[in-house]
């Protein structure tokens, strides 16, 4: 029953992706991330399982729509960035030799697709003479955040129970649950995502686009931003909460100054010192565990890690090496698009990259230089344009320039897969609103 009702909602969002435009078409590809795990398959072809059935249904929306024109990719800021990284998706497509071209140009297509082009998703949501009255805050962000509260208190629930039915449903019973373990990282949260650490990067995608943009909450959004906040760290990872925290605290020194954290710091403390006391020691126990296990990696007198278990800092940086011994043998284009699990067999033919996460391991073994060129020119791009632009749009730039300098420590050091459609289309859309304020035909406008 509940496997067909989720595929039920996979269908549902990804045929209303399709019927509408803009803000609408946002709005649905968000609840079908957020409601369906990544992994589902119904259809078992590439772009048609999965949140890649979104990708695919917002590229016919774009068709349907008369929106598929060179002008619409054209006019964004990033637009020679994102070619540039297309260009080399093909070619690392095309020197795969092991798969043959067809095949290999592909599999180059549907990475771009999966990745960066969902930039284009925020991007097509306003239009250049659209009227953008409270931008992200009043036509999206206000219609989403309520609905987020059904999978937020899902998480809440699941971490009560250490169960999880969406995934139990989707053949993947108990993942994150490890029973040996004796502290705070027993169960993680996932929500209805299949992993904890893209569940807490979404959440502090979400939280923080709230936290900047949001004026005069009602009770229903106050409680949202509430429980996106307790599930990022419910998802109990580090890889997804140290990012959050060099994200928000980057926010606030850009837009609020020093004076706000240490303000923010010392009201912190008194809450923590009236109300730890009277918390059961469940409570206590596991974020004292949590908030000691961050210490415990970033401290220069920590384990890295090891004490709470999961990857530590001294494994990652052995796995990093270990991935650019492969890139010294293939260093323009890499090995190719799935080498690591098709040919390593998920790294059990070579120990140092079991588990392998890290965005820069995959450069190394299956990407190459050219191809990190590319994302490096793409994050530059997009910095650049924020800074620019802070004088006219800082709230907007501050928020695109947070978001982006929480992403990048979290590719060197967590899991990639799937989070590009939680990031991308609000780094997209923000991108927009900017663009639209300054180079626009209407006068923006706040309520």
């Amino acid at each position: 029953m509940i496997y067909g009702l989720i595929v039920i909602i996979w269908l549902v969002c990804g045929f209303q992706i399709l019927r509408h435009s803009g803000i609408k078409r946002l709005l649905y590809f968000f609840v079908g991330i957020f409601f369906v795990p990544a992994t589902l398959t119904v259809i078992p072809i590439s772009l048609l399982q999965g949140h890649s059935f979104y990708a695919f249904m917002f590229i016919l929306s774009m068709l349907w729509h008369k929106e598929f024109k060179l002008q619409t990719f054209m006019s964004c800021p990033m637009f020679k960035s994102l070619m540039f990284i297309f260009v080399a998706c093909l070619l690392i497509g095309l020197f795969d030799l092991r798969i043959g071209v067809f095949r290999g140009v592909f599999r180059g297509i549907t990475n771009f697709i999966n990745t960066y082009f969902l930039f284009f998703v925020g991007w097509t949501s306003f239009k250049i003479d659209d009227r953008i009255d409270g931008g992200i805050s009043e036509q999206f962000l206000k219609k989403f955040l309520p609905i987020t509260l059904i999978f937020t208190i899902f998480g809440l629930w699941s971490a009560f129970t250490k169960d999880n039915p969406i995934l139990d449903a989707v053949g993947l019973e108990g993942r994150f649950l490890s029973e040996h373990m004796e502290n705070y990282r027993t169960f993680r949260v996932t929500g209805f995502t299949v992993s904890s650490s893209v569940y807490g990067l979404a959440c502090s995608v979400l939280f923080m686009s709230s936290y900047a943009l949001m004026k005069n909450y009602s009770k229903v959004q106050i409680i949202a931003v509430v429980m996106l906040l307790l599930n990022i760290f419910l998802s109990a990872t580090r890889a997804a909460i140290i990012p959050f925290l060099i994200g928000i605290i980057f926010f606030i020194i850009l837009d609020k100054g020093i004076s706000k954290i240490i303000k923010y710091t010392l009201i912190g403390i008194i809450l923590i010192v009236l109300v730890y006391p009277v918390l059961p020691e469940s409570i206590t126990g596991y974020f004292g565990q949590m908030f000691d296990s961050i210490v415990d990696v970033m401290s220069p007198h920590g384990t890295g890690g090891e004490k709470y278990g999961g990857s530590t800092v001294d494994a990652r940086a052995m796995q990093i090496g270990a991935a650019m011994e492969f890139l010294k043998e293939k260093p323009l284009f890499g090995h190719g698009f799935a080498y690591f699990n098709e040919v390593l067999s998920g790294g059990k033919k070579h120990p140092l990259l079991l588990g392998m996460e890290s965005y820069l391991c995959f450069i190394g073994v299956e990407y190459g230089l050219v191809y990190f060129i590319a994302i490096l020119s793409f994050f530059i791009s997009v910095i650049m344009f924020f800074i620019h632009h802070r004088k006219s749009t800082r709230i907007y730039s501050d928020l695109g320039l947070s978001l982006t300098l929480m992403l990048i420590p979290y590719l060197v050091f967590a899991w990639v897969g799937g989070i590009w459609y939680f990031i991308m289309p609000i780094l997209g859309l923000i991108t927009r609103v900017i663009y639209n304020i300054n180079y626009g035909k209407v006068t923006f406008c706040i309520k």
